[in-house]
């Protein structure tokens, strides 16, 4: 009777254990599944704001770049047109302008990559110094058209190249040239092209 009563006690336990495992593993199951679930959403939206943040950077320093040039440029170019207006600019070479002024300084502009420069002088003394620094990847020069105008050409820099990590031309320009100023890939837009035309300069 005893061993009767210790197996009718015994057995219910025995019986039910399989169903509570089972119950069990089905449980820690699904947990997995649902934590591999949220993983996985999480990686996504990382990569995801990852992406905006270095859109969101890159279009930044697209902006400071484009400030920067246009400041130059609109300071340069009232500048120049002074000059020209009141003097008369002669060309000398691809990289230097001259004109004499009514007060009769000499005036010298020079370009050199991304940095255009004013310097006035009395004999051998410099007066006033002023320089006009473009972005990296910026290239100026001078030509003459005809007997009385002068153009300066500055070359915008591109979008689809990396230039030196340094912000302007002036940081650039003890660099190699095919440093400073790498090519811009043919199968890409060409960088944009501002010219400044002089009227009434001397040839």
């Amino acid at each position: 009777m005893k061993s009767l009563a210790l197996w009718r006690h015994s057995g219910p336990q025995s019986i039910d254990r399989p169903e509570e495992d089972s119950q069990s593993s089905f449980r820690t199951g699904s947990m997995l599944h649902y934590v591999l679930v949220y993983m996985t959403l999480a990686s996504a939206l990382l990569t995801v704001g990852g992406v905006v943040l270095h859109t969101i950077l890159k279009a930044d320093t697209s902006d400071r770049r484009e400030s920067q040039f246009l400041s130059s440029l609109l300071r340069a170019e009232k500048h120049l047109r002074s000059d020209s207006r009141d003097n008369g600019i002669k060309f000398e070479s691809a990289s230097q302008l001259s004109l004499v002024t009514l007060q009769q300084t000499q005036v010298n502009w020079s370009a050199e990559r991304g940095i255009l420069s004013r310097t006035e002088l009395r004999d051998t003394q410099i007066l006033a110094t002023e320089r006009y620094i473009f972005p990296a990847g910026s290239q100026i020069s001078f030509k003459a058209e005809e007997p009385s105008i002068v153009v300066i050409r500055i070359v915008e820099p591109s979008a689809f190249v990396k230039y030196s990590s340094l912000s302007n031309g002036g940081t650039n320009s003890k660099k190699p040239e095919e440093e400073a100023n790498p090519a811009t890939p043919s199968s890409v837009a060409q960088p944009n092209v501002v010219e400044i035309r002089l009227k009434g300069a001397n040839p």
